[in-house]
Parts: C-alpha cells; structure tokens; sequence
C-alpha cells in the first residue's frame, strides 16, 4: 500500500515479515544451513524476522567466524607440536609449545604486524574486493567460477565448510578453556597416534631423551627446560 499524497509506502516495510513476497529463512539458506543439505539449523530462532540481507550477513559473519576458528585450531595444534619457528626465531630462542605461553612470549612487535595484517585483509574484502552482494561469505569469488552452483556436490562442500566451522568454534573455546584450567593443551599430538599409542614411541629419542611427561619449553634452543 503506498500514501496517495507522497506516493510512500505505508509504514515500515522491514517490520512485514508475513508477506509470501518475502523470501523465508529456510528458502535463502536452503541447501547451505546443515546438519543435512536439504534443511537448515537455527534452534535459537536467530533467523526469524530478519530481512534477506539481514540473514545473509548473520550467515557471512558466522562462517567467518568459524573459518578463523579452523585456522586458530590449526595453529594451536602447530605449535602444541613443536612446530613454531617463526615465534623461536622472532625472540632468537625456543618459545613454549603451550600456545597460550607462546603468546606472551612474542615482543610486541611481532604482535602488532599480526594485527596489521588481520586489518590489512579486512580492508581489501570491505572496500577493495567486495564479495557479492548475494553471497557476503564468498571472499575468494568461488562462484564465479563454480558452472552449476546447485550441484549436489557443491552443496554438500558448503555444508561440509559451515559444519566444520561450528565445529571449530567449539573446538578452540575448549583449547583454551582446557589450558587455562587445567595447563593441558594437546602436547601429545606431536607424537604417534597423539600420544596414546605409547608402544611406538621412545622416551630415549623424543625431545632430546626428555620424558615428554616432564617437558616444557625450553628456555633456548641447545637447552630444554624440565619441570622439576
């Protein structure tokens, strides 16, 4: 209905959520949301009311959020296993293979280029290369190069990628929660079978003769540091 007098439509539209011209929830996700490709999950009732471009950007900045969770595990688990040698070289000796200790061990240097970097990249996918409009998730442009987009395998990778970010988000809340409870923070997954499979390792061989029980980071290079 528009004002006979200005011609305006009468009251705000974006509160009309009932009108079947209004694309639903379920319709602008479908095929995307998981457990399942052909359903979608939203049991807090997030979705309900939004506007198109309103659920299009929730479902862009929780899959950008669980994509920075992927990486963040990922890196956890780099350095829980020994394998940081940016960070050792950045401070000129070994730093810790708990991630957290890690942390504050890196001068803020190195600190601050990481944060420029991050901004960096947030600059180039908001201003520079903007990602479509319809698609606000896709920042590396797949869809401009994906011939059949509703392709059953397509739709499954999309499903693959938001269940893996859910999962990831979980994932490191319990990393660091875990750590700062109780110091665990994954040392074994350097080890065969993640430290379970005790028959295949030597205590003799791994980490210098040190009793990975007993280790921590070593405070240089040539020497390790134990826990006494």
């Amino acid at each position: 209905l528009q004002d006979g007098l200005t011609g305006s439509a009468w009251g705000d539209w974006s509160l009309y959520t009932d009108s079947p011209l209004r694309a639903s929830a379920q319709d602008l996700l479908a095929g995307t949301g998981g457990p399942f490709p052909e359903n979608y999950w939203d049991p807090a009732g997030i979705s309900k009311n939004k506007t198109e471009e309103e659920i299009l950007e929730l479902r862009a900045i929780e899959l950008k959020h669980g994509r920075v969770a992927m990486l963040a595990c990922l890196g956890w688990f780099h350095v829980a296993a020994g394998w940081h040698f940016i960070g050792d070289f950045a401070i000129g000796e070994r730093t810790s293979n708990n991630p957290l200790v890690a942390v504050t061990q890196m001068p803020m240097g190195s600190v601050w280029q990481v944060v420029f970097t991050i901004m960096c990249i947030e600059w180039l996918l908001t201003y520079v290369c903007k990602p479509p409009t319809d698609k606000p998730w896709d920042v590396l442009g797949w869809s401009e190069i994906i011939a059949d987009e509703d392709a059953p395998k397509w739709k499954e990778a999309q499903v693959q990628e938001l269940n893996n970010s859910r999962l990831a988000m979980i994932a490191i809340v319990g990393l660091i929660a875990g750590d700062l409870a109780t110091g665990e923070y994954g040392a074994g997954i350097g080890l065969p079978c993640g430290g379970f499979c005790m028959d295949f390792w030597d205590a003799d061989n791994l980490y210098g003769g040190v009793d990975p029980a007993r280790y921590e980071a070593p405070t240089s290079i040539d020497k390790p540091a134990m826990i006494s």
